[in-house]
């Protein structure tokens, strides 16, 4: 090209791909972490990609491995629940799936706690079965899970609080026996959250596993999971995650991040809010039975005072009714404030039937070993004011 000549500017295809590129850096931080929303990275050369991605020198690779968005919550989730380190996922079904995989083998075995969250019971029983493991489903007490346990039991599962009855796990008295017999114990944190309880701080827990769809995030707009353990052990994980493709999403992951941020407050307002609905609800004359364990009256109450140390009770709650399903129908028609709703751990109050819903994929006597009767109703309470709340129960209760 003669001295005299202009370089030729780039195509528009080209200025399209690469005039938004920017790799500067700026002095200020962000007040809200950024979101990496790209599926991939470009490198130096041949050698700075191998060693990458080899893991010889830190960056990041594609989406599927991570990026500095997931780095943050993944920091940030073990920072909450006490934990070395965390990985995040797709889904909370997606979250227990490649946990429990990592942790047991065709041939081996499970004991999982009877009253659990359908979606993990189906896996449990049905999906698993072809990978030839089995699960031994008993109560969440020390003494029924040493029963369980085998010589090729490999993994104990167990919610902290058990979805939808509200039962409280014995996790002092299940550790004991996992630490005494060096076998993994994975809770379910979910609904009562790091902030009512951080089951790692118990010695025989091994892994914590969330929905983070749920009350980690907060305002129904994700699908997602976690678990949090021991660095090595989350590396055996996260490197079976690669495999599955169960990885978050970066813009999940950061909604997630958004979300963390105003747990506390949330929680400690569903908390109270929950409190005072199950005392307005426990005098009901069609209410037969609150599961509620910060009621003094609950089976489980002086556990569930010793777990959660004064911090709540939880921010969901189960009412036996009386004229079963139909009866639930008509109160679920009559709500206003509270919805009938599919999930729970969001501002907006929710109400479902498991045995129709969220545990339909137990059968009738499966059911009823969980304690779930056809007139048992889950209530997950929102962020409302209590004053228009608990007021929309009673009298949607009124016309069951």
């Amino acid at each position: 090209m003669a001295s005299n000549e202009r370089p030729r500017p780039a195509g528009f295809a080209t200025r399209a791909i690469h005039e938004g590129d920017w790799s500067g850096t700026i002095a200020e931080e962000p007040v809200s972490p950024p979101i990496w929303l790209t599926a991939d990275y470009l490198y130096e050369g041949l050698e700075h990609y191998a060693d990458v991605i080899n893991e010889r020198r830190p960056g990041f690779v594609y989406g599927r491995y991570g990026n500095p968005t997931h780095v943050a919550l993944n920091r940030l989730l073990a920072s909450l629940e006490g934990a070395e380190a965390a990985w995040s996922f797709a889904s909370g079904m997606a979250a227990i799936h490649t946990t429990l995989t990592a942790l047991v083998r065709t041939g081996e075995h499970i004991v999982a706690q009877r009253t659990i969250y359908g979606g993990t019971f189906s896996l449990l029983s049905h999906v698993f079965p072809g990978y030839g493991i089995r699960t031994t489903f008993v109560e969440a007490e020390a003494g029924a899970v040493a029963d369980g346990i085998g010589p090729d039991t490999r993994a104990v599962l167990v919610e902290t609080l058990a979805n939808p009855t509200f039962r409280v796990a014995d996790i002092e008295g299940i550790a004991a026996i996992c630490a005494e017999r060096e076998i993994p114990l994975v809770v379910d944190n979910t609904i009562a959250t790091p902030c009512l309880l951080r089951p790692l701080e118990r010695q025989g827990v091994t892994l914590v596993v969330h929905a983070t769809t749920k009350y980690l995030n907060g305002h129904s707009d994700v699908i997602g999971g976690s678990v949090a353990g021991d660095r090595e052990l989350i590396e055996r994980i996260r490197r079976l995650s690669l495999d599955q493709g169960t990885t978050a999403a970066a813009f999940e992951a950061w909604l997630t991040l958004r979300g963390l941020q105003t747990l506390p407050l949330r929680i400690e307002r569903q908390c109270a809010t929950a409190s005072a609905l199950a005392e307005a609800l426990a005098d009901h004359p069609k209410v037969m039975n609150v599961g509620y364990s910060g009621l003094p009256g609950h089976p489980d109450h002086e556990r569930a005072a010793a777990l959660f140390a004064g911090a709540g009770y939880g921010a969901m709650l189960s009412i036996e009714i009386e004229g079963g399903y139909e009866a639930g129908v008509r109160a679920g028609d009559a709500l206003r404030v509270a919805r009938v709703g599919s999930s729970f751990g969001s501002l907006h109050s929710q109400v479902c039937h498991p045995a129709s819903t969220s545990h339909r994929q137990l059968s009738a006597d499966e059911r009823a070993a969980a304690g779930i009767g056809d007139g048992l109703l889950r209530v997950a309470v929102g962020g409302e004011d209590p004053e228009d709340l608990i007021p929309d129960l009673l009298q949607a209760l009124d016309k069951a």
